[in-house]
Formats: structure tokens, C-alpha cells, sequence
């Protein structure tokens, strides 16, 4: 297949690394900025780079479009232009600018499409994830804990948020649906991380108990370690007294990415993994500025909640205007003298909003739930 790669976020080079090196897909061109531009560079990657972003769109042949833009909008707008050109999108998330809207709006332009929008996610790398799978479909009846430790490369706010959402991918990827977050900083006098410490956990009222998961993080050991490509293993303690080490470590991303181009339910239920972990990781600062336990509040972001929403709001303003226009009608009565036909207008635009709502209620069926549209 025919790649090309718009951006600047670092996260893409690994990506672009490997597409050079596999014979079986090429980068037909490519719009770089910024570190990305630097480190493809100073590889000496061959690649063919193009001043606008729209060169890439119509006519170009390109069949998959890489998005490593740090502008959610930005990002927003090239997806749904490439979607319209017939063309799969992976957008490489950025590190500051990542927020659940994004998901749920790039959720929207792949239920009006129909190619694959793909979000790159940390729980590709996942020895035992099978390809095309998203979720390793543990049995919270027979785990007792989950616990993940990743070194950091560096501590700066970029590659902490990045190694947070990698971490928090990585144990979403067992499936459970976590609701509460509690984040802890440990820092040396001078300020410097020391640690981050991360439980994921259930409310106590839940209806159904799940086994808590911990993710630390802790700056890596010398500058050595934080260049090299150094595996994790996460372990899954179970009810038995066993323990399942499952290893953490950077695997082929172009076979993941082809996976999902190939199965539009595989690709929807991989939008809902990012949208849980964007949830997770919005709660993670939530925590850190409050300094306690957070509720995670997921949306689900279906047309039907919205429609159920948006009637909601319109029944509040019709209750009104029945109330305030009866009494208008009830004073105009008894103080004007108006012929019979302006009467029966008067009352015909007083009923109207009533009945338009009334009608409105039966395009519920039609509103979609994600992931319904076909191949």
C-alpha cells in the first residue's frame, strides 16, 4: 500500500522508519515540520517531501494518510478530507493536545465514511494481543492485579503524558472498564520526578468488582537506557497464586494498522479503546490537580444519546413557550378585537411548535448506533 505521512510529532518515526524498510509498502511523499522533520533527516531516510498538505489528498494515489499533527483541528479537518478522497487515516496521537473530543469527533468522520480511521495505540505492543484484536479479554473473576512499570526517556511534560497514555492503553487492553483514578507524584527537593504512581480501580458501589491495576512510572536509570528500545512486562497476578507475565515491547505497527483498514468493526471498537484511555488519562490530570481519587465519566457519544439529548433541550423550550404565549394569547383576548381568521392563525402558531415536537419523537429509529454502517 501507498503511505504518506503529514506532521511533526517524533512519535511517527518509528512508523516511518519501518514503511521505508518494508518492501511491500512505500511513503509516496510526506509534509514534515519540526523534531519529525529532524530525526527522518538525520537518519537519512529517503523520503520525498511536498509543501502542502493537500498535495497528498486528491490524485496522489496515496491509499493510507498518517496524521502526526499536535492541532486537534488540524488533525479534524485532514481526516475528514481524506475520507472523502477514499483514503485510511492513522493519526498518530499528540502528547498535549489529546483530549476525548478528539476522539468522539474522529469517531463521527468514520461513521460518515467509508475507509478506516485508526488510532496508533500503546497496546499494540502487547506480545499477546492477537492482530486485529484490541481487547485481551481477561475474566476480572480470575485476576487479582495488574501491574505495568515503565522507564521514562525523559521528564519532560511531552514524554511523561506519552508515557502515561502508552501505560494506560497497555491495561485498558484487558478490557475492563475501569471508573476511578487516583494519581501520586513522588518528587525529590529540587522538584524532579522521582515517580507516578497510577491505580485504576472500580467504584465500591459497583455492581460488578474488577481487579485494580497500578501503572509507575520512574525516570530511566542513564541516558543509555532511555535511547534503547528496552522491554516491560506486565503482570497479571491471578486468583490462583499464579502469575502471567505478558511483555511489553515495540512491535510492527504497519501489520496492526493493515488489520484494521481490512475490518471497519475492528476499527470502530479500536476509536472506542482510545476514547477509554483519552477518558483514563483526562481523569489522571484531574487527580494530580485535586490531589485524590477522581471518577472517570465515560461517553459514549452515540447518535441516540445525542438525539435523546438534543429532544431533552427542545421539550424544555417548548413547556416554555406553551406557558408564555397561553398567557399572551389569554391578555391579547381580553384586550383586543380581532376578526375570526386572525384568531385561527393566532392558535394554529401557538399549537405548532407543540406539534413539530411531537413528530421529531418519531425519528428516534433512525438515529444510528456507531459501527452499524457496513463494508
Amino acid at each position: 500500500m501507498k503511505f504518506a505521512i503529514i506532521g511533526s510529532n517524533p512519535a511517527a518515526f518509528d512508523l516511518v522508519r519501518e514503511l521505508i524498510q518494508d518492501r511491500s509498502h512505500s511513503v509516496s511523499a510526506a509534509v514534515l515540520s519540526g523534531e519529525l522533520l529532524e530525526r527522518v533527516s538525520s537518519s537519512g531516510l529517503p523520503v520525498r517531501t511536498v509543501s502542502q498538505a493537500e498535495e497528498l489528498l486528491t490524485g496522489s494515489g496515496v491509499e493510507v494518510l498518517v496524521l502526526a499533527i499536535d492541532d486537534p483541528d488540524e488533525i479534524l479537518r485532514l481526516a475528514r478530507a481524506a475520507c472523502q478522497a477514499d483514503q485510511h487515516v492513522v493519526v498518530i496521537p499528540p502528547a498535549l493536545n489529546s483530549s476525548p473530543a478528539l476522539s468522539f469527533e474522529l469517531h463521527l468522520v468514520f461513521d460518515e465514511s467509508q475507509t478506516g480511521i485508526i488510532p496508533a495505540l500503546g497496546r499494540w505492543a502487547l506480545k499477546d494481543l492477537a492482530s486485529g484484536s484490541n481487547t485481551l479479554n481477561l475474566n476480572p473473576s480470575e485476576v487479582v492485579q495488574l501491574r505495568l512499570e515503565l522507564e521514562l526517556p525523559r521528564t519532560d511534560e511531552v514524554s511523561l503524558r506519552d508515557s502515561v497514555r502508552f501505560g494506560l492503553d497497555v491495561l485498558a487492553a484487558s478490557g475492563f472498564k475501569y471508573s476511578q483514578v487516583t494519581c501520586l507524584d513522588s518528587r525529590a527537593p529540587n522538584g524532579d520526578l522521582l515517580s507516578r504512581l497510577i491505580t485504576l480501580s472500580a467504584q465500591p458501589a459497583a455492581e460488578a468488582a474488577l481487579p485494580p491495576a497500578t501503572l509507575t512510572l520512574r525516570p530511566a536509570a542513564n541516558a543509555a537506557a532511555a535511547g534503547s528500545e528496552v522491554s516491560s512486562i506486565m503482570h497479571v497476578m491471578l486468583t490462583n497464586g499464579q502469575s502471567k507475565q505478558m511483555t511489553v515491547q515495540s512491535s510492527s505497527l504497519v501489520s496492526r494498522i493493515l488489520a484494521l483498514c481490512q475490518n471497519r468493526d475492528t476499527c470502530g471498537a479500536a476509536l472506542d479503546g482510545f476514547s477509554t484511555t483519552l477518558e483514563l488519562c483526562e481523569a489522571v490530570e484531574k487527580s494530580i490537580r485535586r490531589r485524590r481519587t477522581v471518577d472517570v465519566h465515560f461517553e459514549t457519544g452515540s447518535e441516540k444519546s445525542v438525539f435523546k439529548s438534543q429532544m431533552t433541550a427542545i421539550g424544555c423550550g417548548v413547556l416554555t413557550w406553551l406557558f408564555v404565549s397561553t398567557i399572551a394569547y389569554l391578555i391579547a383576548g381580553a384586550l383586543l378585537e380581532l376578526p375570526n381568521w386572525a384568531w385561527h392563525i393566532i392558535r394554529i402558531l401557538w399549537a405548532t411548535p407543540l406539534v413539530l415536537f411531537i413528530f421529531a419523537q418519531f425519528l428516534l429509529p433512525l438515529a444510528r448506533e456507531r459501527g452499524q454502517r457496513p463494508l
